[in-house]
């Protein structure tokens, strides 16, 4: 009787500890508002954003790196390269920002632009891109990354959605590209569309919580104007040298490009390397 007594203590004590440590489990939601909270607080941060969007017979990508310094005023320089379907030459072009004043270079000198910082938040910050999904954090799922090379443990923090009540994001997507009709989508319009998936994960580091970048997918097909339309965007956004963005924020950026050029010829010269020792049979 004693023994039973004992152990059925044990096991007590067993349920306690787990349902404490499932009490101790973050949420998702809760994860993903800290990298919001954090992002918002950054002093300074560079980032990577390559973005592709195919509507019918046009289509458009863009691969933008750019250095950010928060204050007041904001200032940012940026280096985008555009590829259109209909031409054959990318477009290149280099931004200023310094708080409302925005400037543009194309193959010459610096331009005043019509562009306000409204136009351009969501890469100015994070938060406005994360924000987007805020009103289905219930739905959000996550795990941990562990024992990647290199790389501190994060959460991948993830959201799909292919059911009816998600078309609202569908219907935001519209709004953001600038395609939505005066006074919305009609409810003959909503129920015509065809929702393939909306996806996004976002990479946050365990330990800072900083975001480390984040990948979203939108593919879905609408009735404008009296005609189908399909739309297939994709977007990946990377993070790196968070509060250590210092100097001309030009130069910093052309150092980093000497970097990565660097590095990828490193690496190329490894992989020719190791071809070329291997034995023959």
């Amino acid at each position: 009787m004693k023994k039973w007594k004992k152990a059925a203590g044990v096991a007590a004590g067993s349920v306690l500890l787990l349902l404490a440590a499932c009490g101790e489990r973050e949420l998702p939601e809760e994860v993903y508002g800290d990298a919001m909270e954090t992002m918002q607080n950054l002093d300074s941060v560079y980032f990577t954003e390559s973005n592709t969007l195919n509507a019918e017979e046009e289509g458009i990508s863009t691969f933008t790196r750019g250095a950010l310094r928060y204050g007041d005023p904001v200032k940012g320089y940026m280096e985008s390269n555009m590829n259109l379907v209909e031409l054959e030459t990318p477009v290149e072009l280099d931004v200023r920002i310094d708080g409302e004043n925005i400037q543009t270079r194309q193959n010459g000198e610096w331009e005043e632009s019509e562009t306000n910082t409204a136009q351009i938040q969501s890469m100015l910050r994070p938060n406005e891109d994360l924000t987007f999904f805020l009103e289905f954090e219930n739905e959000f799922l996550m795990k941990e990354v562990t024992d990647v090379e290199d790389t501190p443990d994060y959460y991948e923090v993830s959201f799909k959605g292919t059911e009816e009540r998600h078309k609202a994001l569908a219907e935001k997507k519209l709004s953001s590209l600038g395609v939505m009709p005066e006074g919305g989508l009609s409810e003959e319009q909503l129920n015509g569309m065809t929702l393939d998936g909306i996806e996004m994960t976002a990479f946050i580091d365990k330990e800072t919580r900083r975001l480390n970048g984040y990948d979203t997918s939108f593919t879905f097909t609408v009735e404008l104007g009296g005609e189908l339309r399909s739309f297939n965007e994709q977007t990946n956004v990377r993070y790196e040298d968070h509060n250590n963005v210092e100097g001309n924020l030009e130069e910093f950026i052309q150092q980093k490009v000497k970097e990565i050029e660097q590095q990828q010829m490193e690496e190329q010269e490894s992989e020719s390397g190791s071809g070329s020792s291997s034995d023959p049979a």
